[in-house]
């Protein structure tokens, strides 16, 4: 029976973050760059899930170990893309769809996952990859094309001559693969090149070679392949989640006074004619009612709050607050506190479930 199954790349170092803690783990606003990887592959109905580990591989599979249909596998030296996906070569049959993926690229959504898989499919390709066109080139890897258009193969950028370096067209660390032509290419792949690593851009040059057809899929969207590989990097795509959330609760009927100074998570909900102020943070699984006022400098996290409440420069923290409230300022509500209907908490107090 086919099944479309995810191999998620998760076991560098990410050297260039300069942290003792795993690069997927570090987060975008409130959730680990794993987690919205994961996300996503659920959310576009993969079957199978499996992560390759490897640097601190225990806290990884700690951060993922309530997710049902997610396995770890431990890649013990990371030789390579190429290498690091054959360690799932076991779990991956014939009659599969096998998605790739980098375990950095937060941004990702199930739509392009679902919408990439329908191309494959569509197309009847042996194997496709995402692909994007950019005016200044990122540090990827270049898309090498035939006289006719179609994929010849792809030259990371360590590897490239001067002419694929000036190519625009760069691979975006996301493939499909049938599991039979995947796995006859694993046993071809060489650590031939600038960092005699394994590399998993070399498994369509292969398909290829064998008579296979590789499909290339633009993709219209490129902040959605983003990868963190530093700092800077981590700040690009939180800065670009957090925009586009915003937008779709203004969209939705929410005020936000000064947007840029305003953070949600991608979990909240918040009903329509509700006022959110400046430097307001709204975490976790979060619901927020129709017609209330939020802050300024207030922090909600993983509560619940009724209609028409009013919460000013306070703590809300897994609590949950009626309908017609005021509370604040310079209140903090703890966890497991309810609050009901109409009440009004005047300002500097602590409030806890007693």
């Amino acid at each position: 029976m086919k099944k479309i199954k995810a191999i998620i790349l998760a076991a560098g170092k990410g050297t260039r973050m300069k942290s003792n803690l795993p690069k997927v783990l570090h987060k975008v606003y409130d959730r680990c760059i794993i987690d919205y990887v994961c996300d996503a592959c659920e959310n576009a109905n993969i079957d199978d899930i499996y992560v390759i580990v490897g640097h601190k591989h225990e806290q990884v599979e700690e951060q993922l170990k309530s997710r049902e249909n997610v396995k770890c596998i431990y890649q013990k030296e990371q030789l390579g893309t190429g290498h690091a996906v054959m360690q799932a070569n076991e779990y991956i049959d014939d009659d599969d769809l096998v998605l790739i993926l980098n375990g950095d690229m937060p941004l990702i959504s199930p739509y392009t996952i679902t919408s990439f898989i329908s191309f494959l499919e569509l197309g009847n390709f042996d194997g496709a990859l995402v692909s994007a066109v950019f005016d200044k080139t990122p540090a990827y890897g270049r898309i090498i094309r035939n006289s006719y258009g179609n994929l010849s193969k792809i030259v990371e950028q360590k590897d490239c001559n001067e002419e694929e370096l000036a190519i625009k067209e760069v691979n975006m660390g996301l493939y499909c693969f049938k599991g039979k032509n995947l796995k006859e290419s694993f046993s071809k792949l060489n650590n031939n090149n600038a960092q005699k690593e394994y590399y998993i851009t070399d498994v369509p040059y292969y398909i290829i070679n064998n008579g296979g057809k590789v499909g290339v899929y633009v993709i219209q969207n490129s902040d959605e392949a983003q990868g963190v590989n530093s700092r800077n990097d981590l700040s690009i795509v939180t800065k670009t989640l957090l925009h586009d959330n915003r937008i779709k609760h203004m969209d939705n009927g929410v005020t936000l006074i000064d947007p840029d100074n305003t953070y949600i998570s991608l979990d909240v909900e918040i009903g329509k004619d509700t006022i959110i102020y400046p430097g307001t943070n709204i975490q976790g699984e979060t619901i927020i009612g129709e017609n209330c006022t939020i802050g300024p400098n207030s922090t909600i996290i993983s509560s619940s709050i009724g209609n028409n409440t009013i919460i000013e420069t306070s703590k809300v923290d897994r609590a949950s607050i009626g309908n017609d409230c005021k509370i604040g300022p310079f209140n903090n509500i703890l966890p497991n506190t309810y609050i009901k209907d109409n009440t009004n908490i005047p300002s500097v107090k602590e409030i806890k479930n007693n």
